[in-house]
């Protein structure tokens, strides 16, 4: 049995005509593109969503760590405080120089037939900032004798550190010594009257005690010609 096409061959000519019109084909390329531009309206629209949802992440991130850090603000600014207390306390520290340890040695040192009636002295700063400072001391006293001005300079350089003894003036005034080596009443008992200093290389240390010092303080002795008046310097 054979398939009939009731439809008449113009009608059939016309609906293929129809379909593949430029209008039909010009409207269908119209939808797509609409259908092309919603999908990517979409697309940026979740993307904008997205990209805001993690910037609200991150900034809400950021400000838990700056409410964390300004905790922490206090304890910081209170431990640079510290530090620089600190640093203040070890820089005084290293700028302190030993007196009593120095005045001991001295005393110590001082031979029986001299006395002093003066002392001055000053510092000055280290080669380094760490450094301890190294001091200047100028001494004034008497003495029974130019010799016991020589043996004063000789035991004076035992003091721990001292690098030079130099003797600015010795004048023997003819006053009678008095016996016991003591002064009284601020007036040397001596008739030589003598100036030194002494120069320091290092610091005082703790290496030499008065102790240590008092017993070698009769261990040297020098003789010297008395004279009028002396200048000499003992190294």
């Amino acid at each position: 049995m054979n398939a009939v096409n009731l439809i008449p061959g113009d009608s059939r000519r016309r609906r293929a005509t129809v379909s593949t019109s430029r209008p039909t084909l010009a409207l269908l390329g119209g939808l797509v593109l609409v259908l092309i531009a919603a999908v990517v309206y979409v697309s940026a629209v979740n993307n904008v969503a997205a990209r805001k949802s993690e910037l609200a992440r991150v900034t809400a991130g950021a400000l838990s760590w700056r409410a964390a850090a300004n905790g922490y603000a206090s304890a910081v600014a209170d431990s640079q405080q510290r530090a620089e207390q600190l640093a203040d306390v070890r820089q005084l520290a290293s700028a302190r120089f030993p007196w009593s340890q120095l005045l001991s040695q001295i005393g110590g040192l001082m031979p029986a037939a001299a006395a002093l009636s003066s002392l001055s002295a000053t510092t000055v700063p280290g080669a380094t900032a760490s450094a301890p400072p190294v001091p200047t001391v100028a001494l004034g006293g008497c003495a029974a004798s130019q010799s016991a001005v020589a043996q004063t300079m000789v035991q004076l350089r035992r003091v721990d550190g001292v690098s030079a003894v130099t003797l600015s003036s010795s004048t023997d005034n003819g006053s009678s010594a008095a016996p016991t080596g003591s002064a009284s009443s601020g007036t040397c008992p001596y008739p030589v009257i003598f100036q030194v200093s002494l120069a320091f290389a290092t610091p005082v240390t703790a290496a030499t005690t008065a102790g240590s010092a008092s017993t070698t303080a009769g261990s040297a002795s020098t003789t010297v010609a008395p004279t009028t008046s002396t200048t000499a310097a003992a190294q």
